[in-house]
């Protein structure tokens, strides 16, 4: 993905902030009004929101992104504080640390790293809605390690009660649905249910950016901060060493080397590039910390961030081999379908198809230990089953025939591959079949290298049937084309009710 593409995403974000820092100062939004309006987006919006995308996301089939994305979360923060803990600590007063104070305040300051409204929609824009959602979980060890670490290096010890904080409305409506998914009841959720949460759940993250933009415009100009004469430069740069020099490479090595599922891997590329989150500035002033070594802090890996996010986010995408799991940045009618405004839907005719065949799910085939297709084409090659066709109708032209499904993309489908053959053709015992009826079908297209393009234009789908109300799958049967005089394009036909 091109550095411009990424830094056009972060400068909307950006923006959006802006304006929120414009409204503040001229006075549309006033500070009255801040404590009611974080409240209705905490308890209300934010739940809605990630209950919208956690609730049936086939991400949590793989039981690692359930544990490992808040363990993750947690150490990600520990590992922050400590290393510019023992930094601040060991610099002393020659870089301005000269107190108690000062050290802690920046150890968490610079561990405690945006984790919520700027990553939320670059991860939503650029990894789409599974990533997105094991960002929400990653998130619960964020806010576990904030209240027992941070809170600990800012007030000297853990405080009673610390605990209710981690069970915040959203922390709860994760686990919710998280059970909601584990036992498989998602699809008896109310469709009102459904259609409330869905129109609540758009006000979330532009509120909450708003309100952070309204937040750097107080701490800019209205900050009440202790009078230091010292310089901040020393501050400033080792906040930007740290935070956004130092980290991001721990980070994106840790999710190199570490056996982290895929979706963490594309949360990592993102949380590795984020500067400070806003939220330390209010946790140093009310446990009695530094609020101007936390105001540098923030500020400084703010606006540097603005130009690293996007170097940073792009280098993670190279480090780690994500580059064909990010969404083309194109309009979403036109992000399946080259050459064509959207997904076309076209008639097709009844159909035979015989080949050979497996049961399996979507679960299965994230994982390469218990993906059962691979061995399905390796068996189809090893067996010459071409050989076993009756007559092919179009030889030059491989089928694979989704079908049988359980449930509907989350459940056990029945996959065949084979090629067409002349309906009253005699099929060899050792050969299954299966019959496409005839009907209109949604046609999308991927092209590029095999077989990574048919995985991310499947992806592609799934986010288009989450995002996009028009179409209904029907789960009754879905198919894909493979033509040798086009060997790197995939035509996939997706029957809709």
């Amino acid at each position: 993905m091109q550095v411009i593409t990424i830094l056009s995403i972060t400068a909307a974000v950006f923006t959006v902030m802006g304006v929120g820092a414009a409204a503040r100062s001229l006075h549309w939004l006033s500070r009255e009004t801040d404590a009611g309006i974080l409240k209705l987006a905490i308890r209300v919006l934010m739940p809605c929101f990630i209950f919208q995308k956690v609730v049936g996301n086939d991400a949590f089939d793989q039981a690692s992104n359930v544990y490992m994305p808040p363990l993750w979360g947690y150490l990600a923060v520990a590992t922050g504080c400590f290393i510019a803990y023992f930094y601040a600590h060991a610099a002393g007063a020659r870089l301005g640390f000269d107190t108690r104070d000062k050290v802690h305040s920046f150890a968490v300051c610079i561990g405690i790293f945006n984790y919520g409204f700027i990553p939320i929609p670059l991860v939503e824009e650029i990894f789409g809605p599974r990533a997105l959602a094991v960002l929400f979980v990653h998130n619960v060890g964020v806010e576990l390690a904030i209240w027992t670490i941070g809170v600990s290096l800012a007030s000297g010890g853990l405080t009673r009660g610390w605990w209710k904080n981690v069970l915040n409305p959203p922390s709860v409506t994760i686990v919710i649905s998280l059970l909601i998914n584990g036992f498989e009841v998602d699809e008896y959720v109310p469709e009102f249910v459904n259609q409330v949460t869905g129109i609540l759940s758009t006000g979330a993250i532009p509120v909450m950016m708003l309100l952070i933009g309204a937040t750097f415009y107080d701490q800019i100009f209205h900050a009440n901060v202790k009078e230091d004469t010292s310089s901040p430069w020393p501050m400033y740069i080792s906040a930007v060493m740290l935070r956004l020099l130092l980290v991001p490479i721990l980070f994106l090595l840790a999710a190199l080397f570490l056996p982290v599922p895929l979706e963490l891997k594309q949360v990592a590329a993102i949380q590795a590039a984020m500067p400070a989150a806003v939220f330390p500035m209010v946790l140093t002033k009310h446990y009695g910390g530094d609020a101007r070594t936390a105001l540098r802090v923030v500020m400084a890996t703010t606006v540097v961030g603005f130009v690293t996010i996007p170097l940073w986010i792009s280098t993670g995408i190279s480090w780690l081999g994500l580059e064909d799991t990010v969404l083309e940045q194109k309009p979403k009618e036109a992000a399946v379908a080259p050459n064509s405004v959207a997904p076309q839907l076209q008639p097709v005719e009844a159909m035979r198809v015989a080949g050979i065949s497996v049961r399996t799910t979507n679960r299965n085939e994230m994982a390469p230990e218990t993906g059962l297709i691979p061995e399905l084409y390796q068996k189809y090659e090893a067996d010459q089953i071409d050989r076993l066709l009756p007559n092919p109708v179009e030889p030059q032209k491989r089928i694979a025939v989704y079908g049988d499904y359980e449930k509907d993309h989350s459940g056990r489908f029945t996959i065949l591959l084979g090629r067409q053959v002349p309906a009253d053709s005699e099929i060899p015992d050792q050969l299954d079949k299966v019959r496409i009826h005839q009907g209109s079908y949604l046609h999308f297209v991927g092209e590029g290298e095999m077989p990574g393009v048919v995985v991310s234009t499947w992806q592609k789908i799934w986010d288009y049937f989450g995002e996009d109300t028009t179409y209904m799958r029907s789960y009754e049967c879905d198919f894909e084309v493979y033509d040798e005089a086009t060997p790197n394009r995939v035509d996939i036909f997706i029957s809709v009710a």
